[in-house]
């Protein structure tokens, strides 16, 4: 694995966002989203060997998040809702709602979703045989 200095919260922001055009500098480690910038357009056209497209989580891992979240709530309401929403229509929206009546549950689901796109993001990095390295740790 090469070792690399990267913001594992900005790769997982990446990979948790719904922008597909981020690319990772294998040089510098430096995530650089594409917003039709030329410069990079044309660093991108004349070095692809260098950047690594970042391609977001599908939506069903995302779904996949909520669920495994599901498992671990105790309160028994809250249960029964959060599982209702994940069943319906529009489950990410409707999850994300019933967990506003819940603010404890709320403040738990972005602990919760921040640690598991950490892992994702370091899982992301070893499946492109890349290693963190350093203070972005």
């Amino acid at each position: 694995m090469r070792p690399l200095t990267i913001d594992l919260d900005g790769l997982a922001q990446a990979l948790s966002s719904r922008n597909p055009a981020c690319y990772l500098d294998l040089l510098s480690g430096r995530l650089l989203p594409f917003d039709g910038d030329p410069e990079l357009g044309r660093e991108l056209e004349s070095e692809p060997e260098r950047y690594l497209a970042i391609e977001p989580l599908e939506s069903r891992d995302g779904y996949q998040l909520m669920e495994e979240f599901l498992a671990s709530v105790r309160h028994p309401h809250a249960y029964h809702q959060l599982s209702h929403a994940l069943a319906g229509r529009k489950p990410v929206r409707a999850f994300r709602h019933v967990l506003a009546e819940y603010p404890e549950l709320e403040r738990a689901w972005a602990e919760f979703e921040a640690a598991r796109l950490r892992e994702l993001a370091i899982d992301w990095l070893a499946d492109n045989d890349l290693h963190p390295l350093g203070p972005a740790l």
